[in-house]
């Protein structure tokens, strides 16, 4: 694999985050179950939907509703690539 497949240090973190929230989801959804193999499929997946939710759209609404998510040093804000530099999404091609 060449050097566009490398991963920047912020990528890696963020895919070790989310493999954590999963072993967590996946832990809480085990012993919380209680009914067969799909009620704990559910159970497992609505636990890291809600751990993804807090853990990482959580901070990066509180960062937009009292800063500025580009200004900021913060690991979420790492995260947003596109803030950082120039991209094609369609919200930074409205914001000019």
């Amino acid at each position: 694999m060449g050097a566009e497949w490398e991963l920047g240090a912020e990528a890696g973190g963020s895919l070790l985050l989310c493999a954590a929230l999963l072993a967590a989801g996946c832990a809480l959804g085990l012993r919380l179950g209680r009914g067969g193999a799909a009620d704990r499929g559910a159970l497992i997946w609505l636990c890291y939907d809600a751990l993804v939710h807090f853990a990482l759209e959580g901070p990066f609404v509180y960062l937009s509703l009292v800063g500025n998510v580009a200004n900021s040093d913060g690991l979420i804000a790492s995260l947003c690539i596109s803030c950082r530099s120039p991209c094609a999404c369609a919200s930074c091609m409205a914001a000019g």
